[in-house]
This record gives structure tokens, sequence and C-alpha cells, in this order.
């Protein structure tokens, strides 16, 4: 039974229409956000702060609901270039994690001057939340819940390019009532090679290298021992004096000495005083737990294994690659694969796609006998200076596709890309690994992609080196490990 869509809200006006509605009967605007096969209509507001909202969407075809991220851009052009980049970071970044508590990131679409990120709909109350309600958590659950951040952050910190969140806090942080944990915002996330910019975090949270612009991962080790600190005495440290943490006991008597020994090696002024990663303070956490001096009970929910690395298939959906980090924990891979040659295939793709200059007239889309579809989009409105700096910031932006009509993240063919593979090469002793799989990855790109394109750049491991998965009669060793390149088309397109 398909159910009955609930009354929906105008993305202009916010104003609440009827549900049968697909033009708001106020200001005329479109209600539906089309994107390929999908129809989004906003449902109600879930969160407000800043310059986003957070709306519930539900999707008119598939019958799904889904979280959407509404950032307005300024009508400053400088500034609304400025919000625009923000928000491209943040969608690329999205597009490349795949993580049971990291949102899935689905699309990304700009209409009337505001910009439209879709991802899952993640259920249960933020901790800011939980605090107002209960002014303090107890000891059982905030381990539980530090664990499990400890499993995101080393999961972002040990992406090929390193991800920091630079903005763990209780915000942030989603608990649902089975004890699952889920980071939302990554607005100010950065990758680790990203330069210096503009100062940001929240007051209280961010450790004192973050004022300086400094990108490390051990800012999110301090910034969640703030969160812990928070969590445990109730005390807020926004508004406190800076960098200034009580000892845990003094404010909570009850909360036990190991635990509060953790949170106080967290939020060391210096980065190197710090848990040298997420993994060693989950270690440090996890070991609190096992103690009987705690009394608590084994852990909510222990997630095992650590996944380390994401890489998106958009024709397959997200392909998860678990690294084996604790001797009791099973490595597993689930990507498609290739029996006859040991080949798993994971690839992604960005081409930065400028917006056409004449874009034709987009006709409504043929009727469907019990399907409600949507009127045809408008097309956004910008200023002129804002279309031209949207559309530089497009060709130099390296990452992420970014559109003007709804469309959808698909693989280009024909066109520069880069591939990752996951190969299973024989090895004879003494033989050069790396050349081993380099001939690997170029028999592989002929096999796959014929003469047509070529390889661009030296193929080079993505995370650990192979590893030996075997041995065979012939005296070879099995080795396995993923290798990535950019390759390109043979001859310039017309």
């Amino acid at each position: 039974m398909i159910p009955i869509r609930p009354d929906i809200l105008c993305p202009r006006c916010r104003r609440i229409n009827s549900r049968r509605a697909t033009v708001c009967r106020f200001c005329t605007q479109a209600l539906g956000f089309v994107d390929g096969n999908n129809c989004y209509f906003l449902v109600r507001v879930i969160k407000t702060g800043g310059q986003a909202m957070i709306f519930e969407a539900l999707d008119d075809n598939s019958h799904r609901t889904y979280a959407i991220k509404e950032i307005a851009l300024p009508l400053d052009p400088d500034q609304a270039l400025e919000a625009f980049q923000r928000c491209a970071v943040e969608a690329r970044l999205l597009a490349t994690l795949a993580h049971p508590g990291i949102p899935h990131f689905y699309s990304c679409i700009i209409e009337n001057g505001r910009v439209y990120i879709i991802m899952d709909m993640v259920r249960g109350t933020d901790l800011e939340d939980v605090l107002r309600q209960r002014g303090q958590m107890s000891e059982r659950e905030v381990l539980s819940i530090a664990s499990q951040v400890c499993d995101i952050l080393y999961y972002l910190h040990h992406q090929a390019n390193a991800v920091v969140f630079r903005d763990v806090k209780p915000s942030n942080i989603m608990f649902d009532n089975d004890g699952f944990v889920t980071m939302i915002d990554f607005g100010i996330a950065r990758f680790t090679n990203s330069q210096r910019g503009i100062v940001m975090g929240t007051p209280g949270y961010a450790p004192p290298e973050q004022y300086r612009g400094d990108i490390s991962v051990a800012s999110d080790i301090y910034a969640l021992g703030a969160t812990m600190h928070h969590l445990l005495t109730g005390r807020d440290p926004r508004g406190q004096k800076p960098f200034s943490f009580p000892p845990v006991r003094d404010l909570a008597p009850h909360v036990s000495q190991l635990t509060a020994d953790v949170v106080q090696r967290a939020l060391q002024l210096n980065p190197n005083d710090r848990f040298l990663s997420a993994l060693d303070m989950r270690a440090a956490i996890r070991a609190v737990i096992r103690s009987e001096d705690t009394n608590i009970l084994p852990i909510i929910r222990d997630t095992s294994p650590i996944p380390t690395r994401a890489i998106i298939n958009p024709t397959s959906g997200p392909n998860i690659t678990h690294t084996l980090v604790e001797p009791q924990y099973i490595t597993s891979v689930i990507t498609p694969s290739d029996a006859q040659q040991h080949i798993t295939t994971n690839e992604l793709s960005f081409v930065p796609q400028p917006p056409p200059a004449n874009p034709p007239p987009v006709s409504p889309p043929p009727a469907k006998p019990k399907v409600n579809n949507s009127p045809t989009r408008r097309p956004a409105f910008f200023t002129q200076r804002i279309i031209i700096a949207i559309a530089l910031l497009l060709c130099f932006i390296g990452g992420g596709v970014w559109f003007f009509q709804s469309t959808t993240l698909k693989w280009q063919a024909n066109t520069p890309q880069r591939i990752s593979v996951t190969l299973t090469v024989d090895i004879a002793a003494n033989a050069d690994i790396d050349a081993a799989f380099a001939r690997s990855y170029a028999e592989y790109i002929r096999t796959t992609y014929g003469s047509q394109m070529k390889i661009t750049t030296t193929p080079h491991f993505l995370g650990r080196p192979p590893e030996a998965i075997g041995q065979n009669t012939n005296g070879t060793t099995r080795y396995q490990g993923i290798i990535v390149a950019d390759i390109a088309p043979n001859s310039p397109q017309p």
C-alpha cells in the first residue's frame, strides 16, 4: 500500500500546502525538487541554525524519506561565492564517504539562490537536546557514545586524503534509542592537505591550534574530550574561560577516575600530549569499560570492525573496505567482484561541468498512470556576477559535480577519471611488488577500457601497502592491494 503524502512546505515562502499540490498556492513556486528519477517534497523543518536549515523530505516516486540541508546564498557576490565553496566542499566530501555513522550523500541541487544537499534521514536526538532535557548523561552512555565517535573519527582520519571533522560537539552527534551514534554537519570538515584559511569551529570545543588555522586530526581528539566533559558534568564550555576545564571529578564525583583520566588526556593543550589517534583513544575508553573499578556493563553498541576507507561506485552504491585492526575482528570486503580475474573495481568520478550558456527549455515530464509528477523546476535565479563566479569555481574545484539543472552523479565515458582497483596478484620471490601491481593495473585498464584510455599518472597504492594473503604451490606469493591512478582519453575530445 502506497502511503499518503503528508502536507508539504513551500521551499520559498515556507507555507503549508495541500498534500496533492505541485505548485505553491501562495507564491506559485514549484514544490518539488526534481533530480533524475527522484522528486523531493519538503515535509517539515527538523532543525535550524546559522545559515542552514534541515528539512525532512519525501521522494514522491520511491516514498522514502530523506534529510535535505538548505543553505541560503547571500546576495553579495563575494559572500555568495564563499558560501557556495563551503557547500561544494561539504557535498564533495560526503560523496566520498561510506560509514554507518555518517549520513549517505545523494545529490546537490542549486535553485533560487539556495543550495540543497540531499542525505539520509537520521533518526534520533542530538546530544544538545539530551543535555537540555537531562542536564548530564551517565558515564556508561558517555563511554558508549565516545567509543562510537572514535570509530567514525578513525575512519575519517584514515582516508587516503585524511579528513578532519573540526566541529565535534553535542549538537553534531545524533543518538537514537538503540544507542547508535551518527555524526552530522560536515560543513566545516576539511582534508588535512587543505590550505590554512578562515578560522572555524565552536568556541569551547575547538582547541588552541584550530584558532591558528591549523588542520590536524589532534583537533578532533580535543573536541571529543571537551564533548565528553560537557556530557559527564553538564558544564557547557561555551562562554567559559577559553580552554579551561576543571577536573571531571570536581564537578561530577560519581565519575570514575579512569574515565576522568581519559577526558583529561584528550584535553591537553599540546597536541603531542593527547592520544596519538582516535583508535588509541577508543582503546583507552574500552579499557575503562572492561575495568572492574567502573562497574559499567558492556558497551551498548560494539562496532567492529572499523572501516578505514570507502570508495563510491555511482552505478552500484557504496562499497566499504574493512581493515583488520584488532585480532578478534574479522576482515570483510563488501565490493563487486570478478571471480575469474580476482579483481574488484571501485570507481569514483567527479567531473566539473559548468552550466550551459543557454539552457534549452525543459518540458514537463510525461504523465504516467497513478504517478503524481511534479512540474518542471524553474531555473535557478542568480545575478550575472554570481553565475560567472560559480562557473569559475566549477572549473577549479577539482572534485564534485555541481549542476544548475537537476542531474545525478554518473560515470563519464571518455573523460579523465581517477580509477582505483583492488587487485590480487601472484608475485615470484624477490620480484618487484610495485612493478608487478603496476603491470596488472595497466593490463586491467587496457582490458576494461581498450585503447581509448591511457594512464596519465604513476599508479600508487591507496592506504596500506599490499598484503600477502596466501602461498601458491608454484612458489609464488599471492598479494592483495588497492592501487589507483588517473586515466584520460588517448586523443582530445572534439
